[in-house]
């Protein structure tokens, strides 16, 4: 039996005491400090001497308005329903011991402006019912308040801001019953000893704003105080930033605290809450968290207090109490993240009945040594969530954690689940009378149910690299993959997305191969430029026909020779990944240009030769990679006609400059690797069809084979993270890929002429496109590890698409062309589009 029932007064380093309800100092070592800040009487306040208002401040009956700047502000302590207004241009600043705006009963006071005040004074006072609103600034010094209402009944807002370094010193203060305090604005108290908002007995505190209490010199702060029977709800921000500091302390009894914000302690051994009193009420769906080495947590013994959290309790708990008066309910978080706090299996003390639903979580840190946090409480309820969450190390293949929970008396109830932080662990509860152990046990990095291809064989590789033995930089490596929460850590690792260069690179070599069937294209529907009513427009030159009159007749117009053209194009593509290997969407933008020239060897057969450029980028935005390629391409093409019928091939060389940007986050601090490598490419394409000609409209079907082998270069990243070298970069093996599209469609060819000797040629291209060899792999290492190489897949290449052309071409004369067309690629896969223009002109 774990009996907390004498521990009332037990501090954590063992000294005795109690904070008072009221007014009180409490020192204990770890404990935090609270004074009175002064607390001095209405009567002690209304003899603090106040000099008549002059020029800044004018009353006109029951209305005072304050203008300017001023020395002097309003009030003896004795005025009765007065409208005080300190107006937007007014700056009022007073010096030691005098109020700035001292009123007693029924008064509206509002500052738009500014307010100073010096030490042992107040910014705005009065006895009861007064309604208080600082809209500007007040500026307080030490052992001072920015608003205080004495008595009974009074509203107490802040929109503005209060702001003080000194010390001692309180943001808004209650101190009768029956008070209203309202804070939308900010409240920002450095100095030590200081307190946002102190609430005495039975008042209403409502936090929308933020409240910020100590700093490097303000030990011993609060955000809140509430004392007896208060109800406070936070929807803001409070901060304890000193040492020793505390987010609420709930001095008293009967108080109702709500809070939906954030309560937050930042300074060491800082409180988020603290419950001195008893017979108090928590109810959490926001954030409440402890400092360094402080407690989310924290009552030195009490009783009756009912705490439900719906939210996140983050750090330790030392809840002290008598038998299970005391209840918390967990459907919401409660952890540690504190690297500071030692693990301990009485890290979360309750000193009561503690029960978990099912909608709660309970994360105790785990190290490879065996040690836990635990949860101690004099009864437990489990259900919800056991979660282990693995510290850094390098774990073996099972650990076993005792006594993770400890009941005073019989545990009640099992966890519905127990899982582990790291997706490379899974975790299992074993249940004795009055405690529960935990046990993980380690998965292969490569065998993890639910990995996609690509994950299982990085996984592979590094478990070949693996032992708890390991030191140095891989130890640290191993021990931070560890960590990982998911195998999606693998996919950053792969290094898959660099395969984004070999979609890339082969859609800038169909781009310019593109330029060159355009050409051919050109030629093949047969275009002369003769003018209107020269003659007919045919597939090929005209014959003269054989007869006794030929030599009567005018020559036949004789087809131009040469043919010489500039074409630029822009293309861009996306392809989806694959969920099964794990690969992830690609996307690319290629843009260039290409020239050539082409002779007629004869009538029927076209030859010719082209160089070009190229600029392209992708991107794989899921692996946070992303690359450029710059191109340089010649090729050759010939066209022969064998009447109607034709037989077209291409050939082009392609080199590429290469470079690979990736960023690699989730194991350590994130790193950035950079690739830079050539790459060649080999591609043909080979193409029949048939014409046949319907007047001004022709129809040509078709069929075509493209192939592309693409060599890679091997090479190896450099890595940083930050300004230090990183360790996560890759060396890749050079690379062979292959592409080969196959093309069956038809080509649909108008003419019409358009007088002055021009001619309109619009076409439209239909086809369907099966890819033999969609694959795009890379292989890889990681530099620094003694770990074989893997081999992942990215984005492939659609197998099935449908292809759709459409274009025109203009023949200005018999010597001058213009053309351009635009490519539409679908499939499931993806998609692409492309759009290209050219010029040629003849002789």
């Amino acid at each position: 039996m774990i009996n907390f029932a004498c521990a009332k007064s037990i501090r954590p380093d063992g000294l005795r005491g109690v904070l008072p309800a009221f007014a009180a100092t409490v020192r204990l070592g770890r404990v935090p400090t609270f004074a009175a800040p002064f607390l001095l009487s209405a009567a002690a306040m209304v003899a603090i001497p106040a000099r008549p208002a002059f020029a800044a401040c004018v009353q006109s009956g029951s209305t005072v308005s304050c203008d300017g700047a001023s020395t002097t502000g309003f009030g003896t302590g004795v005025e009765n329903n007065l409208t005080v207004t300190v107006q937007s241009n007014a700056s009022i600043t007073i010096g030691p011991a005098q109020p700035a705006i001292n009123v007693a009963d029924g008064n509206t006071v509002l500052n738009s402006g500014s307010i100073t005040i010096g030490d042992f004074s107040a910014g705005m006072q009065g006895v009861r019912n007064n309604t208080f609103t600082n809209a500007g600034t007040i500026t307080i010094g030490s052992t001072s308040w920015g608003m205080v209402g004495f008595t009974d009944n009074n509203v107490l807002t802040n929109t503005g801001t209060i702001t003080s370094t000194g010390v001692n010193t309180i943001g808004i203060y209650a101190a009768g019953t029956g008070n209203t305090v309202s804070n939308s604005g900010a409240i920002t108290l450095t100095g030590a000893l200081s307190t946002g908002i102190w609430a005495s007995d039975i008042n209403t505190i409502l936090n929308s704003g933020t409240i910020t209490v100590g700093g490097s010199n303000g030990a011993h702060s609060a955000g809140v105080i509430l004392t007896m029977n208060n109800n406070f709800t936070n929807t803001g921000s409070i901060t304890a930033a000193g040492t020793s500091s505390t987010g609420v302390l709930v001095a008293g009894d009967g108080n109702s605290v709500t809070n939906s914000g954030t309560i937050v302690a930042t300074g060491t051994h800082g409180f988020g809450v603290r419950i001195d009193g008893n017979g108090n009420t928590l109810v959490n769906t926001g954030t409440i968290k402890g400092g360094s080495n402080g407690h989310s947590l924290f009552s030195p013994g009490t009783t009756g207090n009912v705490i439900t959290n719906n939210g996140t309790l983050d750090g330790a708990m030392f809840f002290l109490g008598a038998g299970t008066s005391n209840s918390l309910t967990n459907n919401g978080l409660i952890t540690i993240t504190d690297a500071a706090m030692v693990l301990g299996q009485g890290n979360i003390a309750f000193g009561g009945a503690f029960t978990q639903t099912a909608q709660g979580t309970l994360a105790l840190r785990v190290d490879n040594a065996g040690n836990s946090d635990g949860l101690l409480a004099n009864s437990a309820q489990l259900g919800g969530t056991l979660r282990a969450v693995l510290q850094p190390g390098l774990y073996g293949s099972s650990t076993t954690y005792t006594n993770v929970v400890q009941s005073g008396t019989s545990v009640a109830g099992q966890f519905s689940s127990v899982i582990s932080s790291s997706a490379f662990f899974t975790a299992a509860a074993t249940y004795s009378t009055n405690s529960v152990d935990l046990t993980l046990t380690r998965q292969g990095f490569g065998a993890v149910a639910g990995e996609t291809a690509n994950q299982r064989a990085v996984g592979n590789a590094l478990e070949a690299g693996y032992s708890p033995s390991l030191t140095g930089a891989t130890a640290t490596f191993y021990s931070q993959l560890l960590q990982a929460g998911s195998v999606r850590v693998l996919d950053q690792l792969s290094g898959e997305g660099t395969s984004g260069t070999q979609n890339t690179a082969f859609a800038a070599g169909s781009m310019f191969g593109r330029t060159m069937d355009d050409q051919m294209d050109a030629w093949r529907t047969g275009h002369r430029g003769e003018a209107a009513g020269s003659g007919a427009l045919g597939y090929a030159s005209e014959r003269p026909v054989t007869s006794v009159f030929n030599a009567l007749k005018a020559p036949p117009l004789v087809e131009p020779q040469w043919h010489a053209w500039a074409s630029g194009f822009g293309a861009g593509q996306s392809l989806s990944g694959d969920a099964a290997v794990g690969s992830a969407s690609f996307s690319d933008r290629v843009a260039g240009g290409s020239i050539g020239v082409d002779h007629l060897l004869n009538p029927d057969l076209l030859v010719g030769i082209a160089a070009g450029g190229s600029s392209a980028t992708f991107s794989v935005d899921d692996r946070a990679t992303s690359g450029r390629l710059d191109g340089a391409h010649v090729g050759g093409y010939a066209m022969q006609r064998f009447g109607a019928a034709y037989v077209s091939a291409q050939l082009a060389y392609s080199h590429f400059n290469n470079s690979t940007t990736r960023t690699i986050t989730g194991i350590g601090a994130d790193e950035i690797a950079k690739g830079s490598f050539g790459s060649d490419q080999l591609g043909g394409r080979l193409e029949i069809g048939r014409t046949y000609d319907f007047s001004q409209v022709s129809m040509t079907p078709f069929a075509a084979v493209q192939a592309a082998r693409l060599w890679q270069a091997a090479y190896t990243e450099t890595s940083t993270a930050g300004t230090a070298p990183g360790v996560l970069g890759l060396s890749y093996t050079s690379r062979f890929v292959s592409s080969l599209p196959v093309f069956l469609g038809t080509k649909f060819d108008g003419r019409f002429n358009v007088g002055n000797g021009m001619m309109w040629m619009p076409f439209a291209n239909v086809a369907w496109v099966h890819e033999f060899s969609p694959t795009r792999d890379v292989t890889a290492s990681l530099i620094t590890l003694q770990a074989p190489a893997f081999t992942v897949e990215g984005a492939r290449a659609a197998s099935d698409a449908g292809r759709v052309e459409l274009g025109s071409r203009l023949a200005l004369n018999r010597w001058s062309e213009l053309s351009a067309r635009f490519t539409g690629e679908f499939s499931s896969a993806g998609q692409s589009y492309a759009g290209m223009g050219a010029l040629k002109v003849s002789w």
